[in-house]
């Protein structure tokens, strides 16, 4: 059976190497280099060895999501991308799902109270380091890895999507094991906020997993305000005037107008990151994707003039400046 598996894996290019019967670590002391032919696989796998594959470019780039804890694995539905690849053990089924996703690095997320393991993106390591994982039919501490269906096929994925839905996973993990199942059951944006609220620790670590910046960290200008030109300080005086109580439309609307306000410029991302800010359903990712998405098909028919229009209807008057005589 072990021999049949690992033929079956080499044949879809994955790098498959021995494993001794009953446990986990290889006795291959080289075996991140070590490449089986396919004419040596029965000498390899012949006496029921456990079958591992490295993980990574050297397996098409190959990732396992492995799923460690029990929050995890009842909540992957509905946060990882479908695949037709999963696999686990009687105890743990379902806790392995393989995914095709080109130079994704390896990753752990645990929990920052009790340092118990959530989750793991096992990939290439971050400096050339190499993983592995066994795949069925291996057992160890009695339990054989099966298959979840008779078909074993890894969707490929956005590295760059997979990595965020992993850490929004693990997120989720610390809201239902120290806020609200109910909470953590509904994936989105605020999650991160409501574990800040209860701890702002937690709440500390989820928000560098998603690569936000933490809550109390002071929001600042990339330029000091003293050395923003007027037109930018008028910017910011119209914009701040402006009720963020809009829908997606009139949303995007204000962000294309700031982009071409400020001519697309870090002072003017700051200026649309900030008023996003103000909104209960704000998502710092989706901001930074639009602003990203202007640069790539900037405004042309929006502007200053409508941000103003805006301001206005929300009570701003122009303050006044006094004339050289």
């Amino acid at each position: 059976m072990s021999l049949e598996a690992a033929l079956r894996y080499a044949s879809r290019g994955w790098r498959v190497l021995p494993i001794p019967r009953g446990q986990k670590k290889p006795a291959i002391s080289s075996w991140p280099n070590f490449v089986a032919a396919i004419d040596d696989l029965p000498q390899l796998f012949g006496d029921g060895q456990n079958v591992a594959v490295r993980l990574g470019r050297a397996s098409g780039d190959l990732v396992d999501l492995d799923l460690d804890c029990a929050e995890a694995m009842a909540l992957a539905d509905l946060y990882l991308p479908k695949t037709d690849a999963e696999f686990g053990r009687a105890s743990k089924p379902r806790s392995h799902r393989l995914y095709v996703a080109p130079r994704a690095i390896f990753e752990s997320f645990s929990d920052p109270i009790s340092g118990e393991m959530m989750v793991e993106l096992r990939a290439d390591g971050r400096d050339g380091g190499a993983h592995l994982s066994l795949l069925p039919p291996s057992v160890t501490d009695g339990e054989r890895r099966e298959w979840r269906g008779e078909i074993i096929a890894p969707v490929a994925v956005e590295t760059p999507l997979l990595r965020r839905r992993v850490a929004y996973l693990a997120v989720a993990c610390l809201v239902a094991r120290y806020v609200s199942e109910h909470a953590a059951q509904r994936p989105g944006p605020n999650l991160p906020r409501l574990l800040w609220e209860f701890d702002h620790e937690l709440g500390r670590v989820a928000h560098r997993w998603l690569g936000r910046p933490d809550p109390d960290q002071p929001r600042h200008h990339p330029r000091p305000g003293n050395r923003l030109s007027q037109r930018d300080l008028d910017l910011v005086d119209v914009v701040q005037a402006i009720r963020n109580d809009c829908d997606w439309i009139g949303w995007n609307n204000i962000g294309m107008a700031i982009f071409a306000a400020s001519s697309g410029s870090g002072d003017g991302f700051i200026v649309f990151d900030a008023f996003s800010a103000r909104s209960p359903k704000y998502d710092p990712d989706a901001v930074q994707e639009r602003w990203r998405n202007y640069r790539r098909s900037p405004p042309s028919r929006i502007g200053m003039g409508s941000l103003v229009h805006l301001a206005r209807q929300c009570g701003w008057t122009p303050p006044s400046r006094s004339k050289a005589g």
